[in-house]
């Protein structure tokens, strides 16, 4: 029927939003677990920002990347809260931000990792999980931004 409104997008919106909710949750759930790896001892994405100085990230670029990775989480919060809210789109943007930023890291952590007879090695457990968290929340802002804005119902013999 020509006029009435589908409820595809507001569907195809929601389910979005939850894709990406559940993969920003699963993202900073990663921030959490094992990224590295010396002997018995693991250490968190945040304990290994600490470790900074070591790896030659000393000085402004060092903090620079602190500041980012720190970052994420809050804005992971903000993403889950204007979905709640009903801001979707914007959501969805910065989902994309997020997801490209953790993903990108995730990734490269995680192909550097999987040596088990290195002493030190990358630990693949937090950069898998954020990598699949990443990939979830980019998936579901995708989906909320490509589903339809809504429109004015037209009549049939008339302005909308």
């Amino acid at each position: 029927m020509r006029g009435t409104p589908s409820a595809e997008p507001t569907i195809r919106r929601w389910t979005g939003a939850v894709l990406g909710v559940i993969g920003l949750v699963t993202a900073v759930v990663g921030f959490f677990l094992p990224w590295l790896r010396s002997g018995t001892v693991t250490r968190t994405s945040y304990e290994v920002l600490a470790l900074r100085g070591f790896a030659g990230l000393s000085g402004v670029p060092g903090e620079v990347v602190r500041g980012v990775w720190v970052a994420l989480t809050p804005l992971a919060v903000c993403c889950v809260v204007l979905w709640a809210v009903r801001f979707h789109r914007f959501a969805a943007w910065l989902a994309l931000v997020f997801g490209t930023i953790a993903g990108t890291v995730a990734a490269l952590a995680a192909v550097q990792g999987g040596n088990e007879a290195a002493l030190v090695g990358i630990s693949l457990t937090g950069p898998v999980t954020t990598l699949g968290g990443a990939v979830l929340g980019i998936a579901g802002a995708i989906t909320v931004l490509t589903a339809k804005s809504r429109t004015a119902i037209s009549t049939p013999g008339g302005a909308p």
